[in-house]
């Protein structure tokens, strides 16, 4: 068993080396210019990649148990590049209470495509290491253009890809929506809600099996100077509540690229302890600003809660797109350390049950190293990355949560200077609501359909809900989910679908609303430079106008039975909740029996013929509806010939009975006796209430009986008889 490991380590090592070596480059194997984004590759060590690969895949049924202390960690990566790398150096050293996500980026030159024999390797580091597939969202956006597909479609055709390249939902692998643009973070046009139909597609795929993913969040520099504009959008988004509600049905982890600059870092003579606050000030400034948010916008801070997963940076060597990380290898290992180090001290000391983060891995050889230096250099990052997540995970200085990511005790290796590093105090303006609120002053209504609500009011206010400070003024926007909703500024009219009033300092803004569709909807205020209000308003249906029974004809038999179901609507075709009265018409035609949820069972009776089944309902003014009814022949069948031996000749008993097998009543018979072939007796008879009737034929011999005409009211006789004889 032995030799036979060794040889099939062997083989896997070999073949994972030259797959990854065939695949790396995507048939360009030229030194990348300096300026140039490396081609994706799978690694940048194929064959040390594919030795240490077939090492832990053979051994991987051997997991360390986690110490009861140890923080659970949901770690979602992004790879541009070297992600079997990343995957086996993270796994090599992995955390045993984390859960590693790890990104395969699609195929270059057509994005849509994902790359195949890929995420099984992922999946066979272990339990607890999944596949991402890369949906690159720009180039979706292309395919929603070309093809005039929906982006529903383009959310489900995507996850069918994920399928036929061998991702498997059902086993952990999930997909990765890479990035949402600044369009959706403005909410310009219909990007948000093309993002939410995507979103939905990519969540329920054909069905069968409703997944969710991780959605990549475009970032915002850290050394960016005024970051008024950017918090205030944040700060109106967060108010999208629909937006939000659909993100917590569709997306587990809210991926913001939080890719931050060294030096923004590591300054002179401050310590770690306050350099890991200013790293948090960045890294969770969304997390944060929800946190301080007005009450209204509750749906957005629960999900955020639950699902910001910061995306932090270990591209490496950087000078644009991923922050500025243009240090050696050594400095950039000490930064990926603090990252780790403020990420867990957070989740540790604001309550949240697990830690939830992850980073970035994308090197670039921006200074032209040699291909082995630069492997050395980026896998002395890489086993940093893994060895500071796993060393946080438990730590023995309850006062400092993840302070084993910077090191063995006595050691910093969070710590390292650059002299012209700066903080920036931007960030924390996003422990406070800068916003003025569009708040509703009037309590919540409830009005009948097309009827006029009283006066609603709309005022501005801080966070909490107290009066401004200062003076504003703000052109309001109120608007309705209802799209029967409407506005005015007088009870009596002119009605419009939105309304555009002026709320100031000491002047709230009123309004009237009606609506003729029957439900909750939602009213908003809204208005440049302020935080959106909501307000729910419940209209109710109008009195019944209507009522429709269903089917709205119908043919029954004779003793049958069919359903009919009422409904009623108010003059705009909301449907009232209502009882009614069942009558039917001409009455001899049969009865109903109400039955639950506006249905009545009408049974026929024998008379033939058309009539009506009406509903009725109301006390003062009735509102009646009806459907025709048609009651048919039932079938009339000879249920039985029972013949016995008497004092003089033969006693015989028929019975007539219905389809079901019910005797029939009131029915008259031509029965013929034969005795010996001859006929002996031809007569009238009539059913008794059981359907049945008694002849009497003299003699002896032997006997057999025939029906030759039977009639009762309601139905027509199937012209059979059973068969019979006696002989005596």
């Amino acid at each position: 068993m032995r030799v036979l490991r060794i040889s099939l380590t062997l083989v896997l090592t070999l073949s994972l080396s030259a797959s990854l070596a065939s695949a790396g480059s995507e048939g360009s194997s030229t030194l990348t210019p300096k300026a140039a984004e490396p081609p994706p590759v799978a690694s940048l060590e194929p064959g040390r990649t594919a030795a240490l690969w077939s090492r832990l895949v053979s051994s991987r049924a051997v997991r360390t148990q986690a110490p009861a202390a140890c923080r659970p960690l949901r770690a979602v990566f992004y790879s541009a590049t070297d992600w079997l790398r990343l995957a086996t150096r993270l796994a090599a050293g992995a955390s045993p209470c984390a859960e590693y996500y790890i990104s395969i980026p699609a195929i270059v030159g057509n994005r849509t495509q994902l790359r195949r024999d890929a995420a099984w390797r992922i999946r066979a580091l272990g339990p607890n290491f999944h596949a991402l597939a890369e949906i690159h969202f720009t180039t979706w956006s292309r395919w929603v253009a070309d093809t005039g597909s929906s982006w529903l479609t383009a959310g489900v055709t995507a996850r069918q890809r994920m399928a036929e390249a061998g991702y498997d939902v059902a086993l952990g692998d999930t997909w990765q929506l890479n990035e949402l643009s600044t369009a959706v973070r403005r909410g310009e046009g219909n990007a948000r809600a093309n993002v939410r139909e995507f979103l939905r597609g990519l969540y329920e795929g054909d069905g069968s099996r409703p997944t969710k993913g991780a959605a990549l969040v475009v970032g915002f520099g850290q050394r960016t100077g005024d970051l008024t504009v950017y918090q205030n959008t944040l700060q109106s988004w967060l108010a999208d509540t629909a937006f939000w509600a659909d993100m917590a049905t569709y997306v587990s982890d809210w991926s913001q690229e939080v890719y931050g600059d060294v030096r923004s870092h590591a300054v002179p003579g401050v310590p770690t302890s306050a350099r890991r606050e200013y790293l948090n000030d960045y890294l969770q400034h969304k997390l944060v600003l929800a946190g301080v948010a007005p009450a209204e916008l509750e749906p957005a801070r629960s999900y955020l809660r639950d699902a910001y997963s910061p995306l932090a940076n270990a591209a490496w060597e950087r000078d644009t797109g991923y922050g500025w990380t243009m240090v050696p290898a050594e400095q950039m290992a000490g930064y990926v350390s603090a990252q780790v180090n403020a990420l867990r001290f957070f989740s540790a000391t604001t309550g949240q049950a697990r830690d939830h983060w992850g980073f970035a891995w994308a090197p670039r050889n921006a200074t032209g190293a040699p291909a082995a230096e630069f492997a050395a250099r980026t896998g002395l990052v890489l086993d940093r990355l893994s060895a500071a997540i796993r060393d946080s995970a438990v730590t023995s200085d309850p006062e400092n949560p993840g302070s084993g990511a910077c090191g063995a005790p006595g050691q910093d290796l969070c710590a390292f200077d650059l002299a012209e590093a700066r903080h920036n105090e931007g960030w924390r303006t996003f422990r406070s609501w800068t916003q003025p609120v569009l708040r509703f002053v009037t309590e919540p209504q409830t009005i009948p359909a097309g009827t006029p609500s009283a006066p609603l009011t709309v005022a501005l206010a801080t966070s909490s809900g107290a009066p401004l400070a200062t003076p504003a003024s703000i052109a309001v926007t109120v608007r309705s989910s209802s799209p029967q909703g409407m506005f005015s500024s007088s009870p009596a009219g002119p009605w419009t679908s939105t309304l555009v009033f002026t709320v100031a300092t000491g002047a709230d803004g009123v309004f009237y609303y009606q609506d003729t569709r029957a439900g909750s909807h939602t009213l908003t205020a809204s208005g440049s430079g302020a935080t959106s209000g909501t307000q729910v308003v419940t209209v109710t249906p109008g009195p019944v106008a209507r009522v429709t029974v269903l089917p709205p004809a119908g043919s029954v038999r004779a003793r049958g039975q069919r359903r009919f179901t009422a409904s009623a609507v108010d003059a705009h075709g909301n449907a009232v909740a209502a009882s009614f009265a069942w009558t039917v018409r001409p009455v001899a035609l049969g009865a109903t029996k109400p039955g639950p949820g506006g249905t009545a069972t009408f049974s026929a009776g024998r008379l033939l013929g058309s009539g009506t089944v009406s509903a009725t309902t109301g006390e003062v003014v009735a509102i009646a509806g009806s459907a025709d009814v048609t009651v048919t022949p039932a079938t009339l069948r000879i249920g039985s010939i029972v013949t016995r031996s008497g004092a003089r000749g033969v006693r015989i008993a028929l019975t007539t009975v219905d389809g079901a097998r019910r005797p029939v009543s009131n029915g008259v018979l031509a029965v013929v006796v034969r005795r010996d072939g001859r006929r002996v007796l031809a007569v009238r008879a009539r059913t008794g209430a059981a359907g049945r009737t008694l002849v009497r034929a003299p003699g002896t011999g032997c006997f057999t009986v025939s029906v030759t005409r039977a009639s009762a009211a309601g139905f027509r006789w199937d012209g059979r008889t059973p068969r019979n004889r006696l002989c005596r």
